[in-house]
């Protein structure tokens, strides 16, 4: 079960996920073609990562209560129970683990991208 939480377990399957990708993927095996596969699971970890710290900094939050609000004004049926007020807001439900783990894991591949990208400008 440690291996799982190891960070540095998880980057080392990112990578052989990129390898894979990059096996099944790739119309010629090269730098190029690597880089390119691995540009797209950095970026995907960084997209979500860059996600999760706006929605966990409460940039939505003012906009969700505002639209309960005007739900439950507008609201032809009353539910009576739902009680709006006390539900969390998006920024309550994001988990700091989660924002770590997508942030880092997004950094390392980025970093890797990075080094590839000078060795292949570099050859």
């Amino acid at each position: 079960m440690n291996v799982l939480r190891n960070k540095w377990m998880g980057v080392a399957g990112n990578l052989l996920l990129v390898s894979l990708l990059f096996a099944i993927m790739a119309p010629v095996y090269d730098l190029f073609h690597f880089i390119n596969q691995l540009f797209y699971i950095a970026y995907f970890y960084l997209f979500v990562g860059i996600l999760l710290w706006v929605i966990r900094g409460g940039f939505f939050d003012a906009i969700t209560y505002s639209m309960r609000r005007f739900y439950n004004r507008v609201s032809k049926q009353q539910d009576y129970l739902d009680d709006w007020k006390q539900k969390p807001l998006p920024s309550q439900t994001i988990e700091s683990t989660w924002l770590k783990f997508f942030l880092f894991h997004g950094g390392m591949l980025t970093a890797g991208l990075l080094a590839l990208l000078a060795l292949y400008y570099n050859l």
